[in-house]
């Protein structure tokens, strides 16, 4: 009885707190980004500089933050909590690549510890589950999302009530002030049309051909960690930022800040810019995660085989369920995001895609 008691508080608590603290979150990122206009290729360095500079007084926000998450025997402070939510703003606020997932997960459970730490654990999931629902706008998602995050490759049902209860709370919130998620906004219309025999043939085939991409961006990530973390402060500014600028010039300023994008020209151009942009912010001085970055990238998968003939609608569902599963090993929050985002047809891509790719591609974890 107990137990129930400080879920329904931190539920109610989490439910109502996080929409507002996740929309501001998104809100002032997306007007820094505008007011940088295009000139936001030339930005990076300048916050690369600004979060080095914070880290200086919190070790813990650089990064997904992922780590700090899951990690009982790290304790996040009030000081390190309004740390991250800076250097995330100011990370995608000034032209670096990724999304707001994993710090969003990061400062849950700094919130809860400022709540309760005899029952830190649930209010972790739920401030998590709370933010991520008005983010993403898929509150069954959120809920399976700071779960599996925080026990890779199990799933607790004591974690998973919380979570539940929490963003089905954060959601009703969300539509009664009338919030759009970003997600909800950008993809919500696509109309998937009815699987035949041979798409979950060619699902198979593709779900193994972008997993082998996403392990791509793994490769990039290691080497390219591995040679900026020999570099001191000022040259891993240097580096880093110029390297987000180049990208961000050479494939075009939409893989840059909080932008979500789908279709459109060139797509190819634009995958390859995004992995590039997202490995080297978040692997040098960046504040953000991948899960955004993976979404997007996997969405366009789908376009490009759509330009071969085949029905890009399905395969989106099959390159976003593919790379989220396998790089970040959330295989079941990988079928249920598509499902609440595009309804029931999206089941059997996102399955497939799923499955297959974390298969044989859940060793190469990003985060």
């Amino acid at each position: 009885m107990k137990e129930l008691i400080w879920v329904l508080i931190a539920g109610v608590i989490s439910g109502f707190i996080s929409p507002f603290l996740a929309k501001t979150l998104v809100n002032v990122i997306e007007l820094i980004n505008i007011l940088w206009g295009n000139y936001i290729v030339f930005a990076p360095v300048i916050a690369f500089w600004i979060v080095g500079l914070l880290e200086k007084h919190s070790k813990l926000i650089l990064g997904t933050g992922v780590n700090s998450y899951k990690n009982k025997e790290i304790h996040i402070t009030l000081k390190d909590l309004i740390l991250k939510y800076i250097s995330t703003m100011i990370t995608l606020g000034f032209g670096g690549s990724g999304g707001l997932v994993s710090p969003i997960l990061f400062i849950g459970k700094g919130l809860s510890e400022i709540f309760s730490k005899k029952f830190g654990r649930i209010f972790t999931i739920s401030f998590a589950s709370g933010m991520l629902t008005y983010y993403l706008g898929t509150p069954l998602s959120a809920a399976f999302l700071s779960v599996e995050y925080f026990e890779k490759d199990t799933v607790s049902y004591e974690d998973l009530m919380p979570a539940l209860l929490s963003s089905m709370i954060s959601i009703f919130h969300v539509r009664i002030l009338g919030f759009t998620p970003i997600f909800i906004e950008k993809f919500s219309k696509l109309n998937i049309e009815n699987v035949t025999t041979i798409d979950i043939i060619f699902s198979i085939i593709f779900a193994m051909l972008f997993g082998g991409i996403g392990m791509l961006a793994y490769i990039l990530k290691f080497y390219f960690r591995n040679y900026i973390n020999r570099l001191d402060s000022v040259k891993k500014t240097l580096t880093s930022g110029l390297l987000v600028s180049l990208t961000g010039i050479i494939f075009g300023s939409t893989i840059l800040g909080l932008k979500v994008f789908f279709g459109g020209e060139n797509v190819e151009k634009l995958i390859i810019g995004k992995i590039l942009a997202t490995v080297f912010t978040i692997e040098s001085l960046g504040s953000c995660g991948y899960f955004t970055p993976l979404t997007i990238v996997g969405m366009n998968l789908g376009v490009v085989v759509g330009n071969f003939g085949f029905n890009s609608s399905i395969f989106s569902i099959v390159g976003l369920s593919a790379l989220l599963s396998s790089m970040l090993n959330l295989p079941i929050a990988a079928v249920i995001f598509p499902l609440e985002l595009f309804g029931y047809k999206a089941l059997i891509p996102a399955a497939i895609g799923s499955s297959v790719s974390y298969l044989l591609f859940k060793k190469f974890r990003l985060e």
